[in-house]
């Protein structure tokens, strides 16, 4: 036995996909950086800014630092 019972559980079930960021966010659908991004929000809203700020703070060092890895690569 299937989790769905009708054709039009399934259909709900795909108009409740996850919403596409803006591409500035650099961050696919269903990505971990997509899924940190959308907890942030999720905190900010909740009241806590200071853990969404330390969780964002965090994912942008990672991108931060993978960018200057790029550019000396590039440079040498």
């Amino acid at each position: 036995m299937g989790k769905w019972k009708t054709k039009e559980d399934k259909e709900m079930k795909k108009k409740k996909k996850q919403n596409p960021l803006p591409r500035k966010y650099n961050a696919p659908v269903g990505s971990k950086r997509y899924k940190q991004l959308k907890k942030a929000a999720k905190l900010y809203k909740q009241g806590k800014k200071k853990q969404a700020f330390a969780m964002r703070e965090r994912m942008e060092k990672k991108v931060r630092d993978a960018r200057k890895k790029k550019r000396k690569a590039k440079k040498k």
